[in-house]
């Protein structure tokens, strides 16, 4: 029994540390302003949906994973791309590297907002980008992001909508086992409802699994791209059976049908160095980034 406690202490502090810096940081307005969104040079538009934010109940923005590390916000900016930071703790909001935001102040979420009502808030800013003619986009997600998107692919259509390319960066299709050590431990008041529905089995997962084959149907021009990393740090062997970056397994990242995969060395827990000693963050490592980018040029 001591063994067991143990580790379920270990397993949140690890959730905790590694999601640690999950939020990116946007501008809050009150209002929805008029989305001026013209071609980049790419002619293409990018969304980067960020991960889940532990203990978020309070609804605060934190700093951005894509805007940290290598900066592959910027990288994608300099590419061309008009990018779109995703925040959907607090007021959900987007702003645009193009200098433009769209925010719904009727949404105010936190860690216990369910994951489906995020999704619905990503459709409506879609149906919003695509309401006065054909867009083409882009869409790389992290970690619980995957799993906003594909529930918003998966229940939604968007007839003026070009979706060329989706990259999900170690999103638990699967679950994580750190949710279901959160939930044993009863810990939804420090982690948030979400962690819950990330739980291996849960019946968020399971009808996320069942309905997946609805947003191939919906959107089958899209090329899947799933990252999944494979550090396999220590206290790995305590909670997965197989390849992991020490939340999310290399089976539960790539628990989708998807066009292409990529290994790298980690994918969540950069912020735990001071255990793993020798990790990288997927927002330190300049190969991810260079993956990605190329994944949008159309080279895989």
């Amino acid at each position: 029994m001591r063994v067991k406690t143990v580790l379920t202490i270990l397993g949140v502090t690890l959730i905790v540390f590694s999601m640690i810096g999950a939020m990116p940081h946007t501008k809050i307005n009150n209002t929805v302003q008029k989305l001026n969104i013209p071609d980049a040079g790419t002619g293409v538009d990018v969304l980067l949906v960020h991960g889940y934010g532990v203990g978020d109940t309070s609804g605060s923005p934190g700093s951005s994973p894509f805007t940290g590390g290598v900066n592959l916000y910027q990288q994608l900016v300099s590419e061309g791309y008009n990018v779109g930071l995703v925040s959907y703790y607090g007021t959900f909001t987007v702003a645009f590297s193009n200098g433009t935001t769209y925010t719904d102040s009727s949404f105010f979420g936190t860690a216990n907002t369910p994951i489906q009502d995020i999704s619905v808030e990503m459709a409506k800013l879609v149906q919003y980008m695509t309401s006065s003619g054909p867009i083409t986009m882009d869409i790389v997600s992290h970690s619980m992001g995957g799993l906003i998107v594909l529930y918003m692919l998966e229940n939604y259509q968007f007839n003026n909508l070009n979706l060329k390319n989706l990259i999900f960066v170690g999103s638990p299709f699967a679950g994580s086992p750190f949710a279901s050590v959160a939930s044993y431990l009863d810990l939804g008041w420090i982690v948030g409802s979400e962690a819950y529905q990330m739980q291996p089995g849960s019946s968020f997962i399971t009808s996320l699994l069942n309905n997946e084959g609805h947003a191939y149907s919906n959107f089958p021009g899209a090329v899947i791209s799933v990252y999944a990393g494979n550090y396999d740090p220590w206290w790995g062997y305590f909670f997965f059976s197989g390849d992991n970056d020490g939340v999310v397994s290399v089976s539960s990242a790539s628990h989708i049908q998807y066009s292409h995969i990529y290994y790298f060395n980690d994918i969540h827990t950069s912020s735990l160095d001071w255990l793993t000693w020798s990790g990288i963050g997927y927002f330190e490592d300049q190969s991810l980034a260079n993956t990605v980018i190329n994944n949008l040029a159309g080279n895989y």
